[in-house]
């Protein structure tokens, strides 16, 4: 009997620790996984670290890397870079376009007897005039920077990382992270560590209102006020306000107590307010979905398709 086909879509620590897991038991299965990063697996939990160590130009032996290339097919794993764009069900295929990034694949097809998602998450935007470009949004990349206009950024990648510090290098001083929560205030101090003026802002009255009541929020608050970041909770957003070339020049909104608008000058936002299921693929080859998105699965992981699986924060366990 020829060794089943495993096909897993992204390379992330929940993908890579699904591989790693499949090595283990050595079943024989011939493993294929499709990265859309220019890299293998890295430490996402630890992202702040990069700021210290920035060490991107080592490709796969970062500090924060769980693997390298030469690893990985050592093993046996054929390592794809490429971006997941649609899976063909019934051919048990999935086609992927090239990244753009210097060590991208070209588009193509791999195919599949088992596929396994691990497409993980993407940043929430919120929809805020001047926070998108609606004109240029890209289906199969919801993170895509080209979405965004100049000075907008989200914190989620190495590249997300590489990008904020290139603005800074650039000029920008002024950054206001959108976000009181934990993600948010892990973005609060990369912007701190990269020496600008930063400012939090955060809808709720006070900061992680899901961790925390508000005593222990007005606490935290002080800490964080400590550290010279400004907070502003309680906040309205109104708009991020552009240059005519479409830069970044502010964000408008509505102080907590206040009636009317003040601009916030900044040269940088950086979105981190919570993230999304990324299940735009599964929508697109017709699996069942979750009440509130990712793919709905039974307790085993399996999809409304027999062969095809999904892990990590794409899973709805139930449809939950």
């Amino acid at each position: 009997m020829a060794p089943k086909q495993v096909l897993v879509v992204g390379h992330g620590p929940i993908g890579h620790s699904f591989i790693e897991k499949l090595l283990e038991r050595k079943s024989g299965h011939e493993i294929s996984v499709l990265c859309e990063e220019p890299r293998p697996a890295y430490n996402r939990v630890m992202l702040t670290q990069y700021f210290e160590d920035r060490d991107a130009a080592k490709h796969d032996e970062m500090k924060l890397s769980y693997t390298n290339e030469a690893a990985l097919k050592e093993q046996g794993v054929k390592l794809i870079y490429g971006r997941a764009t649609s899976i063909d069900r019934e051919a048990k295929k999935v086609s992927y376009s090239t990244t753009g990034s210097a060590n991208s694949s070209p588009a193509g097809s791999v195919a599949y007897d088992v596929l396994v998602m691990a497409t993980g998450s993407y940043c929430f935007v919120p929809p805020v005039p001047g926070m998108l470009l609606k004109e240029k949004q890209n289906k199969s990349w919801p993170d895509d920077p080209a979405s965004r206009p100049d000075g907008v950024f989200v914190y989620r990648t190495i590249e997300d990382l590489e990008s904020m510090m290139a603005a800074v290098k650039a000029g920008a001083k002024k950054a206001a992270v959108i976000g009181g929560g934990l993600l948010g205030l892990e973005a609060a101090k990369a912007v701190y560590d990269l020496k600008m003026e930063s400012h939090v802002l955060e809808m709720a009255p006070y900061l992680m209102p899901t961790q925390l009541n508000e005593a222990a929020g007005q606490v935290l608050t002080a800490k964080i006020q400590a550290l010279d970041i400004a907070v502003h909770a309680g906040v309205q957003i109104k708009e991020v306000v552009l240059t005519e070339s479409g830069k970044v020049k502010g964000i408008q909104l509505v102080e907590k107590g206040a009636s009317e608008p003040t601009l916030l000058e900044v040269d940088m936002v950086v979105v981190s307010c919570g993230v999304r299921a990324r299940d735009e693929l599964a929508r697109q080859c017709g699996l069942e979905m979750g009440g509130r998105g990712g793919v709905k699965v039974d307790p085993s992981l399996r999809s409304s398709d027999e062969n095809i699986y999904a892990i990590g924060e794409v899973a709805a366990i139930g449809g939950s």
